[in-house]
């Protein structure tokens, strides 16, 4: 058993690393001198950045040069939920419009359209069609929320 505990010490003690305890380094200091160092000749640098071989080798050429277009739009319109929403956007190179809605739950219907050209910003303007009706906002939901089922997993 002392044999044991021995060489249980002794192969912690060979897994310690070297100078474990002993004082730190006087510090990392500079890295070691390159040759021609010492005689002013600078390290040759590059500091321009080349195309990989075979990149947008397609005849599409490179994607990313392009500019960007593209159309989209989509709606929902759940009757039985009351769920209507929808947005469409057009972007041609910095220029980007188009308009999203939804059916508020006050029975308004709120319409955004927006645009952006360049750095010009982010214009939107908002406008809601239809009347507020709150009375119909606080009771027109409970008809659609289910009611909660308690489970405990038993």
């Amino acid at each position: 058993m002392k044999l044991l505990v021995l060489a249980a010490v002794l192969a912690v003690a060979a897994a310690v690393p070297q100078g474990y305890g002993s004082q730190p380094s006087s510090g990392y200091g500079a890295p070691p001198e390159q040759e021609g160092a010492a005689s002013g000749q600078q390290p040759s640098v590059q500091t321009a950045y080349s195309t990989p071989d075979g990149a947008a080798s397609g005849p599409e050429g490179n994607v990313a040069e392009l500019p960007a277009s593209y159309n989209f739009e989509y709606a929902v319109q759940d009757d039985e939920s009351g769920n209507n929403f929808g947005q469409q956007e057009t972007r041609d190179g910095d220029a980007t419009s188009g308009s999203y809605y939804v059916q508020m739950a006050d029975g308004r219907m709120q319409i955004v359209n927006y645009s952006v050209e360049g750095d010009s910003g982010y214009v939107v303007d908002i406008q809601y069609e239809g009347e507020a009706n709150i009375d119909a906002a606080a009771s027109g939901q409970e008809g659609n929320v289910a009611t909660p089922n308690q489970s405990y997993g038993l």
